[in-house]
């Protein structure tokens, strides 16, 4: 049964009945409020409690992980959007070593965590292949050997002729595949860190609406339509999700439309045949396909970036581009469903964690890579607030920059068919070669 306040995804469809949260009429106090309950805030508050926090609030616009958190590709995979090479020539290794870092142990955190509550959101499936488009021989090996050498990262170089016997496809040459990194079902993920939170203590608003916030003498105001939350810290997570509630953050990010299609069931012959692997695999292109096959055999295709609105007969577009890969599957399966969704990112592809003002906090802009980067800012930003240590400052120097204003989204169309555009310029080289 689909549930009241999500939009139609495989998401929603299998999330089972997690129970819904109240929306907040009158007056709340709290010590820490959180606005957004997309994996951001809800890591943030799991995060507080851990630390004996009890007095917390979360409130939410719509439901539990309504967006990015709950219509992604699945993949629980280390790192950020800004690569390790891209950090370490920013900030220096040592530096770009700590923040990696993070991440791998926010994905164990996330293990911990699913086996700790006995979260129903597996199966846990391992390994994360990621292929080249490009024959160039030696370039992914050395890459992989040189993150292994700085990050400790245990990848594992795949050649050619391995890449293929799990993807059956001349479009793909060599690949890296990273043997920790699994695959899970983000939103019942949210919905059973939420449970846990309730729990300890916290309570979660659902269709509460943050208005506004203001300083209202020692304490934040968050307005609400029926009421308000008075706080002593205040913690946003929904820079995109929240038009004109704080405008240091939206000027800092931009929005990005992608878009996610499922197809019908497959015969178990043609997904040996076709994508031969229980991997979650994605490209090197820098417009890049990501996908994986879903427990009932159902394939998950995801990729493409949008401007405003969702392209017309979108399942078709995304299940064009699936047979551009595996042609093969043509008449074997049909697109059943298709979302789209937007994502925060900023210029530098970097999460957006900090202090904007004593007491008033912001932990948000996790790009397409999320699922694990969230868990280090919910971590990060609730052990600041509990006074344990500062961490939060190794994201320090990528800080709120200008990203557009409300001309970001045509930014980021122009990018996107930027890299689309050297896609093609490299495939043409590669064919003069």
């Amino acid at each position: 049964m689909q549930p009241a306040g999500y939009i139609d995804t495989y998401y929603s469809r299998t999330l089972n009945d997690q129970g819904s949260f109240p929306a907040l009429e009158g007056e709340a106090d709290c010590d820490v409020c959180i606005v957004g309950a997309g994996l951001a805030g809800i890591n943030t508050a799991y995060g507080l409690s851990e630390r004996g926090q009890k007095n917390i609030v979360v409130i939410d616009e719509h439901r539990i992980g309504w967006g990015a958190s709950g219509r992604n590709g699945g993949f629980v995979a280390k790192g950020y959007s800004a690569g390790e090479a891209e950090l370490a020539a920013r900030l220096g290794l040592e530096t770009a070593q700590k923040l990696v870092g993070l991440t791998q142990r926010g994905r164990q955190i996330i293990r911990d965590r699913i086996e700790r509550h006995q979260i129903d959101c597996g199966p846990l499936t391992p390994g994360v292949l990621t292929v080249s488009w490009r024959d160039r021989p030696g370039v992914f090996a050395a890459k992989v050997e040189e993150a292994n050498r700085n990050f400790s990262l245990g990848l594992e170089y795949w050649p050619t002729e391995k890449v293929r016997e799990h993807c059956r496809t001349a479009r793909y040459f060599d690949g890296v595949f990273s043997p920790h990194d699994f695959q899970f079902h983000s939103l019942r993920y949210a919905h059973g860190l939420a449970r846990v939170v309730r729990e300890r203590g916290g309570k979660i608003f659902e269709n509460t609406k943050a208005m506004s916030i203001a300083k209202e003498g020692s304490c934040w105001l968050v307005k609400t339509p029926q009421g308000a939350v008075r706080t002593k810290v205040v913690v946003v997570c929904c820079s995109i999700y929240a038009q004109g509630l704080e405008p240091r953050l939206e000027r800092a990010s931009f929005p990005v439309q992608t878009y996610v299609m499922v197809t019908e069931p497959l015969d178990p012959s043609d997904l040996s045949a076709s994508i031969n692997t229980s991997h979650a695999i994605y490209d090197t292109r820098f417009a890049s396909d990501y996908y994986r096959v879903l427990p009932d055999r159902r394939i998950m295709w995801g990729g493409r970036v949008g401007l405003w609105a969702e392209p017309l007969d979108l399942s078709t577009l995304m299940f064009r581009d699936l047979l551009k890969v595996y042609p093969q599957l043509a008449g074997k399966t049909k697109p059943q469903m298709a979302w789209s969704g937007l994502l925060c990112y900023a210029p530098h592809k970097m999460p957006q964690i900090g202090e904007l003002a004593p007491g008033y906090w912001y932990n948000t802009g996790f790009g397409g890579h999320g699922l694990v980067p969230t868990t280090v800012g919910g971590e990060v930003v609730a052990a600041a607030i509990a006074g344990q240590d500062q961490t939060y400052k190794l994201f320090e120097p990528f800080g709120l920059g200008y990203a557009g204003g409300k001309l970001g989204r045509y930014v980021a169309q122009m990018v996107y068919w930027g890299w689309r555009a050297r896609d093609v310029l490299d495939g043409l080289k590669e064919a003069r070669a």
